[in-house]
C-alpha cells in the first residue's frame, strides 16, 4: 500500500468532553500577559494560576471535580504574576514557578494535596531584577533546571542552587524554550524573530541561527521528540498566525509552513512524541486543533476539532495518568474564566475490554539514573522507557518526600555505565517471585471450548456436589491480611478499570499445624481466596526511591461488577467477563440474572438482617446486641473443637451452603462487612452511579417466600445458635420477632425520655436505588419506624436565619433615574453616597471645585419620602457648590435636613435644605469652619448624642466638635496615629472610637477619658485602604483591607485583644476598598466596593467558625455607592430586615433585604429583637461630654394589630402534657410490616389503590340526573 494512502490509528481521535459535574468549576482567572500556559499537570497534581493578579497558584488532584470555594487553600507563590511553571517529571509533588517578581521557586506539594495555603518555598533563586518568563526541568537530569528571564539563559544546579550555565546572546526577550527528548540540546524562540539551537555543553553554546517568524508578538516553540525537528508557532507581517516546521540540520529552511487565520491569541502547542498527535491551544480561542504530524508531506493532517469555553490556557496530562483501558490517548487540560476542563482525546475502537497495545508505545517512565552534576561532566543515559499496559504496574505516581530528601536521593546516584542495562522496574521496589500458574487440564479446555453445549441444570448440580465436599472435607487456612495491604480486601483499580486478579494457590504448611494447636476452624470459600494475591496488590507497594507510591484513583465504571469478577484470565491481557464460564473451581456460580445482595464471597452465611434492615435495639446490653440467628463467621467467636457438633448440625451447614452456592436459590449472598462504606458496597456504588443508564433492576423475592424464610428461621434459632457456636445460653441471640418488638418498645421509651436518641441506619437494599423522589422510595422510608434524622445543624455547623436573605429592588416607580454627570473622582476615605430617609446626596460633576447634588426620594422609596414621582427624562439635579474638591460629607442622623460637607481646604460647611427640597444651585452655605489646617479625610455624627461631630484629617488627629456653639469648638483631640487615617467609627452607644490608619494599626481610643488611644493592634497588611465596625454589642471589630498580595480581606478581633484577629476571611482580588455596614439586630454583615456588583452577606457570630456566609446579592449593573437606613424604615410586616439606597451609573433605587418565611402575616419577634434607637438623640452633646451616661434605648418594631410569631406557637404547660400524652398514644400504634415495607408494589396494585383512596374522598351521588328534571304527565302523552 503506498503511503499516501495509509491510515493513521490516530486518524480518527476524538474530544470527548465531559459533563458540567466532572470539570472543575467556580474557579477565578484572570488575563495574564505571560509567555506561559497558566495551568500544567503532573500525574497527581494540577496547577493554575488564580485571581486576576495571577501572584497565586491552586494546586488540586488531578481527579478532581466540582465547584471550588474562594477560601480553598492556595500556594501563595509570589507578590507578582506567575508567568510560567512546571512540574518535575521523576517527582509528581515537585513544582516550579518562575515570576514577574524576578524569582524562581521551587515547592513540594504533600501527597495528599493542600491542606492549607502555603507560602514558604523549598528554594528560592534570584534572577537579578528580570522579570522570568520561561522555567523548566530537565528532561532527563534530576535536579537541573533551566530559567529564562530578560535576554539571559541560564541553567540552576538544584543540589548546589547555584547557577551551573549562562548565555547572553540573545538580543531580545526570551520567548519560548523547548529541550529535545534526550536532554543534549536545547531550543529558544526570541523576539528579535530568531530561533537558536544551544549546547550548554559545549565551548560555543550556540549552535546554529536562523531568521523565525516576521512578526514581534508572542512566539512558541517546542521540540518534536527525539526527532531533529523543532515546531514553532507565531506571527507572519500580516499578522497571521503561522506554523512552522524545521530540520535542525537545515535550520535556515523550513520543511513546512502552514498560514491559518487571523486571530490575537497566540497558539501554544501541545506535542505528544510517543504518538505523533500536535494540539494547538488558541489563547482567547473557542477551539482547539488537533493535528497528527508525520515526516513528508504533507507533514500536518487535521483531525477533529474541539469547540467550547474560551480558553485562558491548555496543558497535557502525562501518560501515565490517562485511562488506558477507555482508549483514552491523550488528555488536555483546558483553563477557562471559571472552569478546567479535562478534554480526553479517544480512538474509536468496537470494545475497550481488552488492552489495545497499538495505541500505546512505550513511553518515557518517571525514573531518572543521571544526576544534575552527572550530566554537566557529560554523562548521558536516558530515561527508561515504560509500558502503559495494566499488568506492567508501571502507571504510578512518585512522590518521593520534600526538597531536601530529593536532593540527597540525587546526590546518591551512582554514575551509570555506558552499556549498562538498567531494570525497568522503578528504583527501591523489589522484585516479585514470579510463580508458575497451574496449567489447567485438557478436559476443562474443553468445557470452556464447548461451554455452550454444556447443560447447564447438570453443571450446576455437578458444582454444588462437588462444593459440599470440598466444604466438609477440605480445610483451609483464613486469609492474612499484613500491614502492606492496609486490611484492604478490594481488587486493585488501575487506569480505569479492574486489573483482574491473579490466582493464589493454596498450600498445607507449617501454618496448618499451627491451626491445629490453637484448634481454630474457619472455613473460606475458594473463590474468595483465589480472588486476592500479594502481585495484586503490588501497586500499593511499589516503591520508588525507597518512598511509597500510589495509582491515580480511578473512575467509576461503566457496567455493573458481579460476583465471581475478580476471577483469573489466563491471558497477559485482560479479557472480558464472561456471563457463564466453565471453571475447574468449584466456587463458580453461573449466574442467571443479577440478584440483589450478591458477594464476593461465599463463605459469607446468609444474613436476615442485612436484608430487612432490622437494626438493633437502641440501649440493649452486650451480650443482647444484634446478631443474626443465621450468620456464623463474622462476629461470633471462633468454635472451639472440644465441643461436640453432631452430624446433624453438619448436615445443616453444608445445606445451607449448597443453598447458598445455587444460582437459583433464593438465599443471597451477602456482602462482607469490609466491603461496606456508609451501608454501600463496592458493587452497590457503582450501580447507583450508572443506575440511570444501565436499567438495572434488581431481583426481589415474592412475599410468599419471604415469609416462608422468615418462619424457617426463626423456629430453627436452636440448631443454628449451636453452629455459630454461641453455647447453650439463648441469651446470645434472638428471634426476630422478639428482636422487633424490643426495638419498637426501646425506640418508644428512649424517643420519650432522651433528648438525643441513637438513629441506628438500616441498610439499603440493592431495588433501593432509585431516584430520590421515587414514590416508592418515599414510602418506604415512611414505613421504617424510629429513624431519627440528624439535625442540619449537627452536619453542617450552626445554621443561620438569615442564611436564605433575599435582595430585591423596588418597583421602577420609585427609582430616581437619568442622573446626569455623577463624578468618580472621590477620595477613597468616602463612601461616596449617603441618604436618609427623605433625601440622599451624591456627587456630581463640574467647572471646578466640588458639587454634591441633593435629591428628594419618590414616595414608596422609603416610608418617610414624600416627593412626587420623577420624569423619566434626562435631569441635572440642583448641586451644593464648594470651592475647594469634596472629601467626605454626611447627614445628621436625628435631622434629615442638615448635611455637613468636608472639603479640600479644611474647611467644614454646613447645609439646611428646605423642606420641599432644593430648588436651585446654590453656593452659600448656612455657616463654615476652618476644622483643620488641611484636607479633611472623614466627618460622623456622634451616634447618640445630637451635635457632635468627628473629623479626622491629614495633620494626623481625630477632634470632636460640639456643634451648639457658634463658631463649634474643638472639644477633644485624639492623638497618636502617624500615618493616614483610613477608617473611623463610633461605637453604637458612643463611648468608644475605633481608627484605622496606613500604619498598619488598629486604635480603639475612649474619648471622654483620655487623648491617646486606650489599646491598639496590627490591622490589614497592605496600605491601599480600609474600613471597620463594631460588631456584637461592641465586643468585637470587623475590618476589611488589603494583604500583601493585593487581596481583599475581612478581619475579625476582639476589642480586649488586637494582638492578632481570631478570623480572617479572604474574597477577591479587587483594587475596590470593601464599604461595611453591620446590621445590629441580626449580626449581618453587608460588604461591597465601589464598582462592585455583588453585595456579599456574612453573619458575624462570637464562636467559631466566627464569619458565617450568607447568600450573598448580585445586580445586574455596578454601583458607585450604597447607603443603608434606619430601621425604623424597613417593612417588618414584609419580613424586611434592611433597606438600603444603592447608587448606580445613572440611578438610585431602593433596595431591600427580606427573610422567607412561611407565616409571614405574622410578626417574625426571632428576627426583629428591640432595636437600637438611632433615629432619636439620647442625650445633648454637651451632656456627653459632661459625662452623663444613659442606658441604651431599644424599641419593639412590632406593629400595632400583629401578633407575634413566638405567641402563636408556644403552647402553655398544660397543653403541652396533653399533647405529649397524645404523642406517646399514636407513637404505640401497631408498627407497618417491615417485610411489605420493603416489597415493591405492583403496578396494577398501586393503580387500584390509588383510585380506591380517589373515590373515597370523593363523594358519589347515584341518583341520576334526569330523575330530577320536572317532566310531563303520563297523561299528555296520549294527547
Amino acid at each position: 500500500m503506498a503511503w499516501r494512502f495509509k491510515a493513521s490509528k490516530y486518524k480518527n481521535a476524538a474530544p470527548i468532553v465531559p459533563k458540567p459535574e466532572a470539570c472543575i468549576r467556580d474557579i477565578c482567572v484572570g488575563s495574564y500577559q505571560t509567555y506561559g500556559n497558566n495551568i500544567c499537570s503532573s500525574a497527581a497534581f494540577m496547577a493554575f494560576n488564580w485571581e486576576h493578579v495571577g501572584s497565586s497558584l491552586a494546586v488540586l488532584p488531578l481527579d478532581d471535580c466540582g465547584r471550588k470555594s474562594k477560601a480553598m487553600p492556595l500556594l501563595h507563590a509570589h507578590s507578582d504574576t506567575i508567568t510560567d511553571m512546571q512540574f518535575s517529571p521523576f517527582h509528581d509533588g515537585l513544582l516550579l514557578t518562575g515570576s514577574q517578581d524576578s524569582l524562581v521557586k521551587v515547592w513540594h506539594i504533600p501527597h495528599d494535596g493542600l491542606k492549607e495555603s502555603l507560602s514558604n518555598a523549598e528554594c528560592t533563586l534570584s534572577q537579578k531584577q528580570r522579570r522570568v518568563e520561561n522555567v523548566g526541568f530537565h528532561p532527563v537530569a534530576d535536579g537541573l533546571i533551566h530559567v529564562a528571564s530578560g535576554h539571559d539563559l541560564a541553567l540552576w544546579d538544584l543540589t548546589t542552587q547555584k547557577e551551573a550555565f549562562a548565555n547572553k546572546d540573545h538580543t531580545e526577550v526570551i520567548q519560548s524554550t523547548s529541550w529535545k527528548k534526550d536532554g543534549k540540546l536545547l531550543a529558544t524562540s526570541c523576539k528579535d524573530k530568531k530561533v537558536r539551537i544551544i549546547d550548554p555543553r559545549a565551548p560555543n553554546s550556540v549552535l546554529d541561527t536562523a531568521n523565525s517568524h516576521p512578526n514581534i508578538k508572542d512566539s512558541r516553540i517546542v521540540w518534536l521528540g527525539d526527532q531533529d525537528r523543532i515546531l514553532t508557532t507565531g506571527f507572519d507581517a500580516a499578522r497571521l498566525r503561522q506554523i512552522m516546521i524545521r530540520d535542525v540540520r537545515n535550520l535556515s529552511q523550513t520543511q513546512k509552513t502552514l498560514e491559518l487565520d487571523c486571530s490575537t491569541g497566540i497558539l501554544m502547542p501541545l506535542f505528544d512524541p510517543d504518538t505523533n498527535m500536535l494540539f494547538l491551544a488558541g489563547k482567547g480561542d473557542t477551539t482547539i486543533l488537533y493535528m497528527e504530524l508525520t515526516d513528508r508531506e504533507p507533514y500536518l493532517i487535521e483531525g477533529l476539532r474541539h469547540s467550547g469555553e474560551q480558553t485562558k490556557g491548555a496543558c497535557l496530562v502525562p501518560k501515565r495518568a490517562l485511562r488506558v483501558m477507555e482508549g483514552e490517548v491523550n488528555r488536555v487540560l483546558q483553563l477557562t474564566g471559571s472552569m478546567v476542563v479535562p478534554i480526553m482525546y479517544q480512538v474509536p475502537r468496537k470494545s475497550y475490554r481488552d488492552y489495545h497495545a497499538d495505541l500505546y508505545p512505550d513511553t518515557a517512565g518517571c525514573v531518572t539514573y543521571l544526576s544534575a552534576p552527572m550530566w554537566l561532566d557529560n554523562h548521558d543515559y536516558p530515561v527508561p522507557n515504560i509500558s502503559l499496559h495494566p499488568d506492567a504496574n508501571s502507571c504510578v505516581q512518585t512522590h518521593r518526600g520534600n526538597f531536601e530528601e530529593v536532593i540527597k536521593e540525587i546526590l546518591a546516584m551512582p554514575i551509570p555505565l555506558k552499556h549498562e542495562k538498567k531494570p525497568l522496574c522503578v528504583q527501591g521496589e523489589e522484585p516479585v517471585k514470579q510463580t508458575p500458574k497451574p496449567e489447567p487440564p485438557s478436559e476443562v479446555k474443553e468445557d470452556i471450548d464447548r461451554i455452550d453445549f454444556v447443560n447447564v441444570k447438570d453443571l450446576v448440580r455437578g458444582m454444588e456436589r462437588q462444593k459440599n465436599k470440598e466444604n466438609v472435607t477440605t480445610p483451609t487456612k483464613p486469609l492474612d491480611f499484613s500491614k502492606e495491604t492496609n486490611g484492604y480486601t478490594h481488587k486493585i483499580i488501575d487506569n480505569g478499570h479492574d486489573t483482574p486478579p491473579e490466582k493464589k494457590s493454596l498450600e498445607i504448611n507449617d501454618d496448618a499445624q499451627e491451626n491445629e494447636m490453637t484448634k481454630e476452624k474457619i472455613t473460606e470459600n475458594s473463590e474468595s481466596t483465589d480472588s486476592y494475591s500479594t502481585e495484586s496488590l503490588s501497586r500499593s507497594n511499589s516503591l520508588i526511591n525507597g518512598v511509597p507510591i500510589q495509582a491515580p484513583r480511578p473512575l467509576p465504571r461503566s457496567s455493573i461488577s458481579e460476583a465471581g469478577a475478580g476471577e483469573e484470565q489466563h491471558s497477559e491481557v485482560p479479557k472480558p467477563k464472561p456471563r457463564t464460564t466453565a471453571v475447574s473451581i468449584s466456587g463458580y456460580k453461573p449466574r442467571l440474572g443479577p440478584k440483589p445482595f450478591s458477594a464476593s464471597t461465599s463463605s459469607d452465611e446468609f444474613s436476615f438482617d442485612k436484608v430487612f434492615s432490622v437494626p438493633a435495639a437502641p440501649g440493649l446490653p452486650t451480650k443482647l446486641e444484634a446478631t443474626s440467628p443465621v450468620s456464623t463467621t463474622e462476629k461470633v467467636a471462633p468454635m472451639n473443637t472440644s465441643t461436640p457438633v453432631n452430624k446433624e448440625d453438619s448436615s445443616v451447614v453444608s445445606t445451607t451452603q449448597a443453598k447458598a452456592n445455587s444460582p437459583c436459590s433464593d438465599i443471597d449472598h451477602v456482602v462482607s462487612k469490609d466491603e461496606y462504606i456508609n451501608g454501600k458496597s463496592d458493587t452497590s456504588l457503582e450501580e447507583e452511579v450508572n443506575s440511570s443508564d444501565s436499567g438495572y433492576q434488581p431481583k426481589t423475592p415474592s412475599t410468599a417466600e419471604r415469609r416462608k424464610l422468615f418462619e424457617t428461621t426463626d423456629s430453627s434459632g436452636a440448631t443454628e445458635s449451636n453452629i455459630s457456636g454461641s453455647g447453650s445460653s439463648s441469651g446470645g441471640t434472638q428471634s426476630i420477632a422478639e428482636r422487633r418488638r424490643a426495638y419498637e418498645l426501646r425506640s418508644v421509651s428512649v424517643a420519650v425520655e432522651s433528648d438525643t436518641p441513637p438513629s441506628p441506619a438500616p441498610l439499603r437494599r440493592r431495588d433501593s436505588l432509585k431516584s430520590r423522589k421515587s414514590p416508592d422510595r418515599e414510602e418506604k422510608r415512611t414505613s421504617v419506624p424510629n429513624v431519627a434524622t440528624k439535625r442540619t445543624s449537627t452536619v453542617f455547623g450552626k445554621v443561620s436565619k438569615f442564611r436564605h436573605l433575599k435582595g430585591t429592588p423596588a418597583h421602577k416607580s420609585t427609582h430616581i433615574e437619568n442622573i446626569k454627570d455623577i463624578s468618580r473622582q472621590i477620595s477613597g476615605e468616602c463612601n461616596g453616597f449617603y441618604a436618609n430617609g427623605v433625601r440622599c446626596a451624591v456627587p456630581v460633576g463640574g467647572f471646578g471645585g466640588g458639587r454634591v447634588a441633593v435629591l428628594e426620594l419618590p414616595v414608596g422609596a422609603t416610608r418617610a419620602a414624600r416627593a412626587p414621582p420623577q420624569h423619566p427624562s434626562a435631569t441635572r439635579p440642583n448641586a451644593l457648590l464648594h470651592p475647594a474638591p469634596l472629601q467626605d460629607w454626611a447627614w445628621d442622623p436625628f435631622n434629615d435636613a442638615r448635611l455637613l460637607v468636608a472639603c479640600d481646604d479644611g474647611q467644614i460647611r454646613e447645609w439646611i435644605i428646605p423642606e420641599d427640597g432644593l430648588k436651585e444651585s446654590t453656593n452659600e452655605p448656612n455657616r463654615s469652619f476652618a476644622a483643620h489646617p488641611d484636607k479633611i479625610y472623614i466627618i460622623r455624627f456622634h451616634p447618640t448624642a445630637s451635635d457632635l461631630l468627628v473629623t479626622a484629617a491629614h495633620d494626623l488627629t481625630v477632634k470632636i466638635w460640639d456643634l451648639v456653639e457658634d463658631p463649634p469648638t474643638a472639644e477633644i483631640t485624639l492623638q497618636g496615629h502617624t500615618d493616614q487615617i483610613f477608617a473611623l467609627d463610633w461605637s453604637p452607644c458612643g463611648e468608644y472610637v475605633a481608627t484605622a490608619c496606613k500604619d498598619g494599626l488598629i486604635r480603639v481610643y475612649e474619648p471622654r477619658s483620655s487623648s491617646s488611644p486606650l489599646r491598639s493592634g496590627p490591622g490589614p497588611a497592605g496600605s491601599r485602604g480600609a474600613r471597620l465596625v463594631w460588631a456584637l454589642d461592641a465586643t468585637h471589630l470587623v475590618v476589611t483591607g488589603f494583604d500583601k498580595v493585593s487581596e481583599r480581606q475581612i478581619l475579625l478581633y476582639r476589642v480586649d485583644d488586637l494582638s492578632a484577629p481570631v478570623c480572617t476571611v479572604g474574597l477577591d482580588v479587587s483594587p475596590a476598598i470593601l464599604q461595611i455596614h453591620l446590621d445590629h439586630d441580626s449580626g449581618t454583615l453587608f460588604l461591597t466596593g465601589r464598582g462592585d456588583s455583588t453585595i456579599y452577606c456574612y453573619e458575624v457570630t462570637s464562636e467559631p467558625p466566627y464569619l458565617c456566609a450568607l447568600s450573598h446579592h448580585r445586580s445586574a449593573t455596578l454601583h458607585q455607592g450604597i447607603s443603608f437606613l434606619h430601621k425604623n424604615l424597613v417593612a417588618v410586616e414584609r419580613v424586611e430586615f434592611a433597606r438600603a439606597l444603592r447608587l448606580t451609573n445613572g440611578n438610585v433605587e431602593p433596595l431591600s433585604f427580606t427573610v422567607p418565611r412561611i407565616k409571614s402575616e405574622l410578626f417574625q419577634d426571632d428576627l426583629f429583637p428591640p432595636t437600637l434607637v438611632t433615629w432619636e438623640p439620647w442625650l445633648t452633646g454637651r451632656e456627653w461630654l459632661a459625662g452623663r451616661a444613659v442606658p441604651s434605648r431599644t424599641l419593639s418594631l412590632q406593629p400595632p394589630g400583629m401578633e407575634p410569631l413566638s405567641s402563636h406557637t408556644t403552647t402553655s404547660p398544660q397543653n403541652r402534657d396533653v399533647l405529649k400524652d397524645k404523642d406517646i398514644k399514636s407513637s404505640q400504634k401497631p408498627k407497618p410490616d417491615l417485610i411489605k415495607s420493603h416489597i415493591p408494589f405492583d403496578a396494577k396494585d398501586k393503580q387500584e389503590s390509588i383510585m380506591k383512596s380517589m373515590s373515597a374522598r370523593m363523594e358519589v351521588n347515584l341518583k341520576l340526573e334526569q330523575d330530577s328534571m320536572e317532566g310531563v304527565d303520563e297523561s299528555e302523552w296520549d294527547q
